[in-house]
């Protein structure tokens, strides 16, 4: 899904609500959404140490054990409001 889908897919849903995701390798996940706001961040290189550029993503729960966690929109085929 590209960054303009995935907003309209969720701009109605609550935070909070669990969501489904099916994803484009067939895995289907349920998730509560933590933010609206769809993030990506520029390469950083601290000298030794280089953070890659990452892909716009939105931000989910995934339970008390994994907590937040990001769900790149490219990875995305579907996402469902079922709670």
């Amino acid at each position: 899904m590209t960054k303009q889908e995935v907003e309209d897919a969720i701009k109605d849903i609550p935070l909070g609500s669990k969501i489904q995701l099916i994803k484009k390798n067939g895995e289907i996940v349920e998730v509560r959404l933590a933010s609206h706001v769809i993030t990506s961040s520029d390469k950083k290189d601290y000298g030794e140490v280089v953070v890659p550029e990452l892909p716009p993503a939105i931000l989910v729960r995934g339970g008390t054990r994994f907590g937040n966690f990001r769900m790149e929109t490219d990875d995305l085929v579907k996402i469902a409001w079922i709670e």
